[in-house]
Parts: structure tokens; C-alpha cells; sequence
């Protein structure tokens, strides 16, 4: 897939950015480590790995070098695995269970739900779209889903980033 949209580079390469500052928080020494409920392990186990895949995507979808690139070139192997990655991630942020997340903190449910799973959902469909269309070199449609799916997870990482600053607890153990 080629991306010829400089608005998807740029709101990719913002999304990878942002994104750094979230993958390991700064948090105080006094900070403790959030254990779930023995009834939550499972859905803590898939709330962890969903994030985690769902991040991953977002290195994929900005390889290496491409941060100063107004298009660039996936391969099929980096395609493949974004495409797995993101329908695995998907799947299991939708196992979670609603007073697992409402246990954690307020407004994690929403935030999960409707910005990081919903922001990927959309992210994932204009992909493939792209990808079905590139060869026509018809993007538009994708490139237009793929930055709404951006701008959702964009919502989430800058959320979930001041969350874990001002939290006294961590969800991820380091």
C-alpha cells in the first residue's frame, strides 16, 4: 500500500510521537502496581495484550525512516502483520468486561471503548480499504477512515498518558 496522503504521514507521525511519551510513563518510586481481582485476571491479561497489539500497529503502520516521507511503501509481510495485529487486538479489547475497566478508573471504560478500540475498528477498515483500492489508485475513502481511526487513538494515548502521570497506581508492571 502506498500512502500518498501527507495528512496521514503527518497524523501518523503524530500518533507515534505521542505515543512515545504514553509506552512507559514517568511515575513516582511510591507508585504501586494495580493487581486485578482474582474474578478480572483473564480480562486484565486481554486488556494488557489489546493495548499492547493495538500499539504495535501504530509501529507498523511508521517504519523506520519514514518520519520525514510524505508516502512510503509497506511491505506485504509489514501489511500482513498489521492486519493481524489490529483484528487480534480488536477482538480482545472486546472480551474486556465493562466493571473490569470501571474497576481500574472512571472513564477508562469510555476511553477504551470508544477512543483506543473504536479509534482502531475505523483505523483497520480504511486500511484494508486502501489496500483494496491502491492498485485503482483510489485512496481517498481509506486514507479518510484511516485518519478518524488516528485521531480516536490520538484521543486515547494523550487520556491514558496524563492518567498513568496522575495516577498513584500503574496498569502495566515495567
Amino acid at each position: 500500500m502506498e500512502n500518498r496522503c501527507p495528512l496521514i504521514s503527518l497524523l501518523i507521525v503524530s500518533l507515534v510521537v505521542i505515543s512515545s511519551c504514553a509506552e512507559k510513563p514517568e511515575t513516582s518510586e511510591t507508585a504501586v502496581t494495580l493487581e486485578a481481582p482474582v474474578q478480572y485476571r483473564n480480562f486484565n491479561d486481554d486488556f494488557k495484550q489489546s493495548v499492547m497489539l493495538l500499539s504495535k500497529v501504530r509501529y507498523l503502520t511508521n517504519p523506520p525512516g519514514s518520519v520525514n516521507q510524505i508516502g512510503f511503501q509497506l511491505s506485504k509481510e509489514t501489511e500482513e502483520k498489521i492486519i493481524l495485529n489490529s483484528r487480534e487486538g480488536i477482538r480482545l479489547g472486546k472480551l474486556v468486561s465493562d466493571e473490569y475497566l470501571d474497576s481500574i478508573s472512571p472513564g477508562l471504560r469510555y476511553m477504551f471503548r470508544n477512543k483506543l478500540i473504536k479509534g482502531s475498528e475505523i483505523f483497520y477498515e480504511g486500511f484494508v480499504h486502501s489496500m483494496k483500492d491502491s492498485a485503482a489508485g483510489v485512496l481517498l475513502e481509506g486514507e479518510q477512515k484511516q485518519i478518524q481511526g488516528v485521531q480516536l487513538q490520538i484521543e486515547w494515548i494523550e487520556w491514558f498518558d496524563e492518567k498513568a502521570k496522575s495516577s498513584s497506581y500503574k496498569i502495566f508492571e515495567d
